[in-house]
C-alpha cells in the first residue's frame, strides 16, 4: 500500500471517529492513533498529527489581577465649570474673549452699556449731590440757631434732612455693591458727583479655565440673567462609575482602578475611589462611585467631560500564577481539561487528560485555579476539541478539583420545618420624614458650592451660596425701613428735647412714622429669617450697612447629600430643589404585596429581609405599616418594614430586596435549599448524585417555599444525594452535553 493511500485512509477514520465522538457516540478506532479513555492517554503517529495538524504552545507564568468590570464617564466637578450671566440688561460694547481661550478669575470678559446701570449712576450721583447739600444748609442753619435768627426747630429740620440724605446714599452704595460692580468706580463717582462719564457694566469670569461656549457678537442687547458664557476647567475630571447592585459590597473609598477611555483605546489611566455613591438609580439600579482623575499632558491626552470608557475596579492582589489559551480548553459536561504533550520524537507524540479549574480571563489566556500544569508544559490547541472528542464521556461527572471550583456541595434530601409564606419584592426605602430638599427661599445664581458628593452635613449647614438680586432688594428695603425708623426715633428725640417750641401735632407724627417703620422692619427681619439668614446676620446689616453679597442654601436636616446637578452660575428659582438629603440613621424597606395576599399581611408582623446585594443571612424585621391602596397598574400595595438590626453591607436607597413573610405555622416537609433549584422555561430540576457518582438532572414539582427552602412535592425522596450548592454550574454543564 502506498504512502498517499495510507494517509488517504488514515484521514478517513479520523473524520469518522471525530464526527461520531461530536454525535455523543463512541469514536471508532483509527490507525494511526491509540486513545486510553480511562487513563486519559493518547498517542499519535506523526503521520496522523500532520493530518490533523495538530499545534501545541507552551505555556507559562501570568500576572493575574482580579477585577469588577463596568462603565464609567468623565464629568466636570461641580466648581470647575461656571456660567456667566449678567445682572442687568444691555448693549454689548466690547467683547474681549472668544471661545477656546484661555482665563483667569475675574479676568473681565465683556462690557456692557445698560440704562439700568446709567439710572443707578444717576441715582448715585443725586444722592450725593443732595447729601452735600443738606450737609452745608445745615452749617448755615446751625449758626444761625445759635445767634437765635432762626427758632431751633428749624435746626432739628435741617440735621433731619442730613440724616436722610445720608441714608439714601448709604442706601445707593449697597444697590452698587450688590451688581458686585467695583468699588473704585464708586468712590470715584462719589467723589466727583458732577462727572457725567457713563460706567460700563463688565462681565468676569468665576474661574480659572478654557471658554467653551459664546455666541455673542459686539452690539447684541442681551437681557438681566441670561447666561452668556460658559467656562471650564479641566485641570480635573471626576470619573462617575455605575456598579452592579450585587457587587458593590466589594467596592471601598481607595479601591483602585483602571480606565481605558473609548477615545484613547490603547491608554490605561490608573485612579482610585475617592467617593461612593450613597444611593442607586430607580431605572438601573446600579450604584456610583467616584475618582477623580487630573488632566495632565505630560501623562495622557485631553480628558473631556463626556468621555467614556471601560472600567476595572481591584478587588484583589496581583498574582503570579499559570495560564493557558483559551483554545485549549476543552468542556466536558461542568469539566474542563486540556490535552498536555508528554512526548514528541519523529515517530509518535503521546498526550495527556488533565482536568482543570479555571478562573479570571487574561487577553487570550484564562488562569488556572486548580491542575497540575506548570510553567513549560505544552498543551494542545490547534485540533485540541478534535482530539478532546475521545474524552468527552457525554455523562455528567465532576472531578474533585471541579467541585472545590464551583463550590459543590452535597447533601442527602430531608424533611424540615416549613410555613407557607409569602414572598415579595421590596427596595430599601430612607422615610419620608428623613428626606428632605435643601433649596433656596430666593431665585438667582449659584456662585458657591460648599458640599462634596455624598458628604455628611449637619442641620443648619451653608450648602450652597446664592447671588440673588431678590435677597439684595430685601436687604435694601430693611435698610431702608431701619434707616427710617432711626431717623423717625431721633426725630421724636429732638422734638422731645425742643419742649413747647415744637407742637405736639409734629411729635405725634414723629411716633407714627416710627411706628409704621418698625412694623416694616419687623415684616422685611422675618423674612430675612425665613430665607435662611440668621438673627446675627440681620443685626449685622442694620449696624453696618453692608449687604451680604449672597444667600445660603441651608441643610434643613442632618444627613447624606444625595442629588446635585447644577454647576457655577446656573440660574435657581425661588424653591428650586438644589440638594436632596438623606438621613440613613433609619431605614425602612418598602415591599410590594400583590392584592390577593393582601388580607394575610399584618401590621407587627415579623418579615425576613434579605437584599440583593448581600448573600448572608437575612435580618428579621416588623411590618410598620401599608398603604391600604392598590396600584391600578400593578395591583399590589405596599407596607414599610422596620429593620430589627443592620445588615453586613451598607444599605443604599432604591437597593432590591426579598421579604418572607410567614403566614401559616410551620410542619415538616421535604425540602431543599433554592439554590438547589435551577428552572429551564417553567420547569424546575434538581440535581441527584448516581451511585456512580455522576449527576442526573431529575425533574421536580414544588410546593410552598420562603426565602430559604423550597418544598418538593415530586420527584425527589428523602435520602437522595441533591447538589445544594453549585448546582448553577451543573446546568451548564448539563446544557454543554446536549
Amino acid at each position: 500500500m502506498s504512502m498517499k493511500y495510507q494517509a488517504l485512509l488514515v484521514g478517513l477514520l479520523l473524520t469518522t471517529a471525530i464526527v461520531l465522538a461530536h454525535e455523543g457516540h463512541k469514536p471508532l478506532p483509527t490507525r494511526g492513533m491509540e486513545v486510553n479513555p480511562e487513563t486519559g492517554r493518547m498517542t499519535l503517529t506523526d503521520v496522523a498529527r500532520s493530518i490533523l495538524d495538530v499545534q501545541t504552545t507552551e505555556i507559562g507564568p501570568q500576572n493575574v489581577s482580579p477585577a469588577l468590570l463596568a462603565y464609567g464617564t468623565l464629568v466636570s466637578p461641580w466648581d470647575h465649570h461656571a456660567l456667566v450671566s449678567t445682572p442687568l440688561s444691555g448693549r454689548i460694547v466690547d467683547l474681549l474673549v472668544t471661545p477656546g481661550e484661555t482665563v483667569h478669575a475675574g479676568q473681565v470678559l465683556a462690557a456692557l452699556e445698560s440704562p439700568d446701570l446709567e439710572a443707578l449712576q444717576l441715582e448715585v450721583r443725586s444722592a450725593q449731590t443732595s447729601l452735600d447739600l443738606a450737609v452745608r444748609l445745615f452749617a448755615s442753619t446751625e449758626v444761625a440757631a445759635k445767634s437765635g435768627a432762626i427758632p431751633e426747630v428749624r435746626l432739628i429740620e435741617a440735621r433731619n434732612q442730613v440724616q436722610l440724605h445720608r441714608a439714601a446714599v448709604e442706601i445707593a452704595r449697597a444697590k452698587w455693591r450688590s451688581l458686585q460692580l467695583p468699588e473704585e468706580d464708586l468712590e470715584q463717582m462719589l467723589r466727583s458727583p458732577a462727572d457725567p462719564r457713563p460706567q460700563k457694566l463688565s462681565l468676569l469670569s468665576p474661574i480659572s479655565g478654557t471658554v467653551t461656549h459664546s455666541d455673542l457678537s459686539v452690539g447684541k442687547v442681551v437681557n438681566a440673567r441670561e447666561h452668556l458664557f460658559e467656562v471650564l476647567d479641566l485641570s480635573e475630571v471626576w470619573l462617575k462609575v455605575g456598579v452592579l447592585e450585587k457587587d458593590l459590597s466589594r467596592v471601598s473609598v481607595g479601591q483602585s482602578l483602571q480606565l481605558r477611555l473609548t477615545a484613547w483605546p490603547d491608554l490605561t489611566l490608573d485612579a482610585t475611589v475617592d467617593v461612593l455613591g450613597q444611593r442607586l438609580d430607580p431605572v438601573t439600579h446600579l450604584g456610583t462611585v467616584w475618582a477623580t482623575l487630573s488632566n495632565n499632558p505630560s501623562v495622557s491626552p485631553l480628558l473631556i467631560p463626556g468621555m467614556s470608557g471601560q472600567v476595572a475596579l481591584k478587588i484583589g492582589d496581583v498574582t503570579a500564577g499559570v495560564a493557558v489559551p483559551a483554545d485549549a480548553v476543552i468542556r466536558d459536561g461542568a469539566e474542563r481539561f486540556v490535552l498536555v504533550e508528554q512526548e514528541r520524537t519523529q515517530a509518535i507524540s503521546t498526550f495527556q487528560k488533565q482536568t482543570v479549574a479555571l478562573g479570571q480571563r487574561v487577553g487570550p489566556y484564562i488562569e488556572l485555579r486548580a491542575g497540575s500544569l506548570f510553567p513549560g508544559d505544552r498543551v494542545v490547541t490547534q485540533g485540541s476539541h478534535q482530539l478532546g472528542g475521545y474524552f468527552t464521556q457525554g455523562v455528567l461527572r465532576v472531578s474533585d478539583e471541579t467541585a472545590r471550583d464551583i463550590g459543590l456541595d452535597v447533601q442527602p434530601a430531608a424533611e424540615t420545618a416549613l410555613s407557607e409564606t409569602i414572598t415579595v419584592d421590596g427596595i430599601v426605602d430612607v422615610p419620608p420624614a428623613r428626606r428632605t430638599i435643601a433649596s433656596a427661599q430666593l431665585g438667582g445664581t449659584i456662585a458657591r458650592i460648599l458640599t462634596d458628593r455624598a458628604q455628611h452635613v449637619q442641620a443648619g449647614q451653608v450648602l450652597a451660596e446664592i447671588i440673588s438680586q431678590e435677597f439684595q432688594n430685601l436687604q435694601l428695603e430693611l435698610l431702608r425701613a431701619h434707616l427710617d425708623a432711626e431717623l423717625q426715633q431721633e426725630v421724636i428725640t429732638n422734638l422731645g428735647e425742643a419742649g413747647d417750641a415744637i407742637s405736639q401735632r409734629r411729635l405725634w407724627e414723629a411716633e407714627a412714622k416710627l411706628q409704621q417703620a418698625s412694623g416694616v422692619r419687623a415684616s422685611l427681619r422675618q423674612r430675612l429669617l425665613i430665607a435662611g439668614v440668621n438673627a446675627s446676620q440681620v443685626a449685622q446689616l442694620e449696624n453696618t450697612r453692608e449687604l451680604m453679597p449672597t444667600l445660603p442654601v441651608i441643610a434643613p436636616i442632618s444627613g447624606v447629600v444625595m442629588d446635585f446637578d447644577k454647576i457655577l452660575g446656573h440660574i435657581v428659582q425661588p424653591d428650586e430643589p438644589v440638594f436632596e438629603i438623606h438621613d440613613l440613621s433609619a431605614i425602612w424597606i418598602q415591599g410590594f404585596v400583590s392584592e390577593r395576599d393582601l388580607a394575610q399581611v399584618e401590621i407587627g408582623q415579623t418579615v425576613r429581609v434579605r437584599l440583593v446585594s448581600d448573600a448572608s443571612e437575612p435580618v428579621t424585621g416588623t411590618v410598620v405599616r401599608s398603604s391600604r391602596t392598590i396600584g391600578t397598574e400593578d395591583r399590589t400595595t405596599s407596607i414599610w418594614v422596620e429593620l430589627k438590626s443592620r445588615p453586613r453591607v451598607a444599605m443604599l436607597h432604591n437597593m432590591m430586596a426579598r421579604l418572607s413573610i410567614e403566614t401559616t405555622a410551620a410542619r415538616k416537609r421535604l425540602a431543599v435549599p433554592r439554590s438547589a433549584v435551577v428552572r429551564e422555561g417553567i420547569r424546575s430540576y434538581v440535581f441527584v448524585q448516581t451511585e456512580d457518582g455522576t449527576f442526573e438532572r431529575r425533574l421536580v414539582e414544588l410546593g410552598i417555599s420562603n426565602d430559604l427552602f423550597v418544598e418538593v412535592t415530586r420527584g425527589l425522596s428523602v435520602g437522595d444525594l441533591t447538589a445544594i450548592a453549585g448546582a448553577s454550574a451543573l446546568q451548564t454543564g448539563y446544557a454543554a452535553l446536549k
